[in-house]
């Protein structure tokens, strides 16, 4: 496939999303001609894998991605299970995502591990072996596997994305998985500083093959009201970033490229149509392979003013990154 603008953006259907919607909203989004489009399995909102059904069954082709199973919510034959079973229904679509999983969200379910590191470690190697048709056993993990195989794995490799951002996160990444799917919140300073943790695990595991990064970026954009589209999703999304930055996963980003500021200038596609395909073409620049619109933060505005945002997007942003 040709590689243009309009296939290097995408967008994420947030699981704030009403799960009567998510057909439509697919279904708008191929239309668009956006590259592919990421769902959410945020905890307690939308389940992962039943929104990546409905969305596959409501497209023709685009790809979908998942973006992230936390790797302890589920024992690792079963999260197999459940890519084999929709890679398997859609062959060449499926982008299966693994992560640490939200702190709060993992201490709310009583599944905060010792080392979420090894444990990521673990659950990749274990998915990764069962979607390749091999039979797994071990009793020395977190996990137990008792020749456990699957009676149907994939024909064609399902890639595996990680969604974390911390630097032993993505070196992890870099060495195991086969692409990287970065938060909302990343700069263009933030992805080239990521890219060199992901090579740094490449090189320490010996890999060859392709790893392909992709960046999720909050919109909003107006032709009208420019400077009310930035007001509005600062207004949104800067009482997160205390959040953000009081991990400790990101003690090494903030002191190597620095915080994001209180208007948020160099995060976000927000404001006019060119200000929103600046930004999209710099996080582009800065090593990203694909760009993923965030339309609708945290259920922030209803499903059609979402779908208006994503119209909107495709017709004027996106386009504009490839004029002259």
């Amino acid at each position: 496939m040709e590689i243009t603008a309009q296939t290097t953006v995408g967008v994420q259907i947030g699981a704030a999303t009403p799960p009567q919607d998510l057909a439509r909203v697919a279904a708008r989004a191929e239309e668009l001609g956006y590259g592919e489009i990421w769902l959410a399995e945020d905890y307690f909102e939308l389940g992962g894998m039943a929104s990546v059904a409905i969305a596959l069954d409501a497209t023709e082709s685009i790809p979908i991605g998942l973006g992230v199973v936390a790797a302890a919510a589920r024992h690792p034959a079963v999260t197999a299970m459940e890519f084999a079973t929709l890679a398997g229904a859609h062959p060449g679509r499926l982008m299966a995502g693994l992560g640490h999983g939200s702190p709060g969200w993992v201490d709310q379910m009583g599944l905060r591990v010792d080392s979420p590191i090894g444990l990521l470690r673990e659950v990749t190697t274990a998915v990764r072996s069962l979607l390749d048709g091999e039979t797994v056993s071990r009793t020395d993990g977190h996990f137990v596997f008792d020749e456990v195989h699957l009676d149907h794995p994939p024909t064609e490799r399902v890639p595996l994305y990680y969604g974390v951002m911390g630097p032993a996160s993505l070196r992890l990444s870099g060495e195991l998985a086969d692409g990287t799917l970065l938060g909302w919140f990343s700069s263009p300073g933030y992805v080239r500083w990521a890219r060199e943790k992901i090579e740094e695990g490449r090189t320490r595991g010996g890999v060859s093959r392709p790893h392909h990064m992709a960046v999720l970026c909050l919109l909003s954009i107006s032709e009208s009201s420019p400077a009310g589209a930035r007001e509005q999703l600062g207004g949104w999304a800067a009482p997160m970033v205390p959040g953000m930055l009081s991990s400790p996963l990101m003690d090494e980003a903030v002191t190597g490229v620095g915080a994001p500021d209180p208007e948020l200038t160099g995060f976000v596609a927000s404001g006019s149509p060119e200000q929103c395909a600046g930004m999209i073409a710099g996080l582009l620049d800065a090593g990203a392979d694909r760009v993923v619109l965030v339309p609708n933060p945290a259920g922030r505005i209803s499903t059609d003013a979402m779908v208006a945002q994503m119209e909107l997007a495709a017709r004027l942003a996106v386009p504009a990154m490839a004029r002259p």
